[in-house]
């Protein structure tokens, strides 16, 4: 289950691409999506704002082995809030480049006079980029039992500030229900949540200030 792929699609428009996120929003929502994709496969683990290599095996991806052997080559660095941040800078971009290989996003250049060029990833069909916006919606209006992994979506939609678009129409049971799935989730996926939505927090006082 490539969790960012869907975050991805979750924090970009379904046609045009454009993020429906600020840059450091999405790239720590990607960041966390990142990380619970390693941890689902059985790579890391996470415990008390820690994070540790449980499993050094390749994964299959070649994004998760990227960012597997990131963390196995700085032990040092073990906190959560870390790697969030730093898995944040590349992301978007990451992420984009492996659905681009799939064959599931375009790459656009626009032309700028006197500024760099402007690179868009657009989505090819329609139909999967608006899947997981979709599914999650129904999920949450009809509070619909979900699978552990839609469950970790839809605490990174909530943690990022993606639920205000989601559910925009729908009743306050749908708000209840998102809030009650980020409170009840497993302790690891609780913890990324938590740290990521920690990290936004700092970003906007930051730049406030």
């Amino acid at each position: 289950m490539q969790l960012a792929d869907d975050f991805w699609r979750l924090a970009h428009h379904d046609v045009t691409g454009k993020p429906r996120l600020n840059e450091r929003a999405a790239g720590l929502g990607l960041a966390a999506a990142l990380l619970g994709e390693l941890l689902w496969i059985g790579r890391i683990n996470v415990r008390d704002g820690r994070l540790w290599v449980v499993d050094k095996t390749p994964p299959d991806d070649v994004l998760e082995h990227t960012v597997l052997e990131q963390i196995i080559a700085q032990p040092q660095h073990g906190t959560i809030g870390i790697w969030l941040d730093f898995l944040a800078h590349d992301a978007a971009q990451l992420v984009a480049q492996r659905l681009w290989r799939a064959g599931h996003l375009r790459r656009e250049t626009s032309r700028r006079l006197l500024r760099s060029d402007e690179v868009r990833w657009v989505p090819v069909d329609w139909n999967v980029a608006h899947w997981p916006t979709a599914r999650l919606s129904i999920y949450l209006r009809d509070r619909a039992q979900m699978s552990t992994t839609d469950a970790f979506l839809a605490g990174l939609v909530a943690t990022t500030g993606l639920d205000e678009g989601l559910l925009r129409t729908a009743p306050a049971a749908s708000h209840d229900y998102l809030r009650h799935l980020v409170a009840t989730a497993p302790p690891p996926v609780h913890e990324l949540l938590t740290y990521t939505h920690i990290a936004i927090g700092q970003s906007v006082l930051s730049y406030r200030t």
